[in-house]
């Protein structure tokens, strides 16, 4: 089936021959290609109409007339040819036929799965209006795809071909768009971080932009038939190249049936790395309580928290901390800049942050064997830290529930705690951003027993 490089090739092929030409007459072979429409009331309405300009929505071509849009989703074989004005030959396959005032255009279609539309302009066009957005869309980034990936538990190659997530990639690039951005096409979609869907997205708009410039891909029976033979085939990195040598590290390139759709990739370049998982909420929430049950039960876990306490116990980042002070080293004036939130303090807490981002990563890094771990990462909201995480679960506890047990337990203040709070994002917030919420309000028994239920949703 051509995607969207093709048919944008197709496009502005036909555009360089038709714009400004008049439709004299129109003929129809096989009225069943039409969706929205008659027969009669296509081949009435269409004379007379210029074709005034050309547009593409994902896979769809779009030809704005004086009066009207006629829309075409080629399928499989749909193929439109031009020949002189006399041309006095018609094809098996050829099902309509327009009759322009200096050339005909023919519309061929072996399996007869393509599918014209006319509308009135101005008009709603339905046969579109659930197209996601186009590839080079400036509204598609990573965090709209994990927001909108959030509950999906189809692998990312078959959420590729979704239209509606995104238009007009198909099988052939959705396997070089995976491999461009080294991702496993068979991880499931929600367990891809918003960082890692803005690399898919660049990739995409990468290949896209390669195959648009070398006129598509060639492969099987799509050729633009207007002149213009593809080349992009020869750029294919793991498409059809099943037991070939990957270009990149040699290894060979398999082949598997994703949703019965053919699926070619590396195992080494798009090894399928440990889903990293970030539990968070605020303080007195129970998150810690939930790490210990996971670090007991055999799952790898770090603590942010525990990170940050080593680096202040360092004497390099102890040095770093007094320049940014301007003064020696001291936790209590440290603690007392930053909860005081004066600018020293909140110069302090980004050093400190990009020092944990790095020990964060390189741990990691160091446990991409697993099949899952998990971080405690405290203001994993306030710092946007979810956008690097494949999974984000918060830990919600009832706000009188919260002041009863930091006054029990760490004998907090109520205005020690309301200080805590207010330098944490909301509850309502964090739960609107999660990935799955822990609501923390009863017994410990009844806290494992949920921690299992999120186990579960992800095991």
């Amino acid at each position: 089936m051509p995607e969207l490089p093709e048919v944008e090739t197709v496009l502005r092929t036909l555009e360089k021959q038709l714009k400004g030409q008049q439709i004299e007459q129109v003929k129809m072979f096989y009225s069943k290609i039409l969706d929205n429409i008659d027969e009669n009331y296509f081949i009435v309405h269409l004379p007379g109409q210029h074709f005034v300009n050309f547009e593409r929505r994902g896979k769809y071509l779009l030809f704005v007339l004086d009066d009207y849009v006629l829309v075409v989703h080629l399928r499989m074989e749909g193929k439109f040819y031009v020949y002189p004005k006399d041309y006095d030959q018609k094809d098996k396959h050829t099902h309509v036929i327009f009759y322009l005032n200096n050339m005909q255009l023919h519309y061929n279609d072996v399996r007869k799965f393509g599918r014209f539309y006319l509308y009135k302009k101005g008009m709603p066009i339905e046969c579109i209006n659930k197209l996601g957005y186009e590839p080079f869309d400036e509204n598609l980034t990573g965090c709209y795809l994990k927001k909108y990936n959030r509950h999906n538990h189809q692998k990312i190659k078959t959420q590729l071909l979704d239209q509606e997530m995104i238009a007009g990639i198909g099988n052939i690039y959705a396997d070089e768009i995976c491999f461009q951005a080294q991702i496993n096409p068979l991880r499931q979609a929600r367990f891809i971080s918003g960082e890692k869907y803005d690399q898919l997205i660049n990739a995409c708009r990468l290949i896209l932009k390669e195959a648009i410039k070398q006129g598509g891909t060639t492969i099987r029976s799509y050729t633009s038939s207007l002149g213009v033979t593809g080349l992009f085939q020869l750029s294919l990195k793991v498409h059809n190249r099943e037991n070939e040598n990957c270009y990149k590290c040699g290894n060979k390139i398999i082949r598997e049936k994703v949703n019965g759709r053919s699926t070619y990739y590396c195992p080494y370049c798009q090894k399928n790395t440990a889903i990293k998982i970030a539990v968070t909420g605020s303080i007195g929430s129970g998150k810690s309580t939930v790490m210990e049950y996971l670090k007991n039960n055999g799952y790898k876990t770090v603590n942010c928290d525990e990170i940050n306490r080593q680096l202040l116990s360092e004497e390099d980042i102890q040095l770093e901390i007094s320049k940014i002070c301007g003064c020696p080293f001291d936790k209590k004036v440290l603690i007392r800049e930053i909860f005081g939130d004066t600018l020293i303090g909140k110069q302090v807490q980004t050093y400190l942050h990009q020092m944990i981002y790095q020990r964060l990563e390189k741990w990691l890094k160091d446990n991409e064997n697993e099949q899952v771990v998990f971080a405690e990462v405290p203001l994993l909201f306030e710092y946007d830290w979810d956008y690097f995480f494949d999974y984000n679960v918060a830990v919600i506890t009832d706000k009188d529930k919260l002041y009863e047990r930091l006054k029990e337990n760490r004998q907090m203040n109520e205005e020690e705690i309301t200080e805590r709070l207010n330098k944490q994002l909301p509850a309502e917030i964090k739960k609107e951003r999660a990935d799955f919420v822990i609501e923390n309000n009863d017994r410990s028994i009844d806290l494992e027993k949920k921690v299992q239920k999120m186990l579960k949703n992800i095991i």
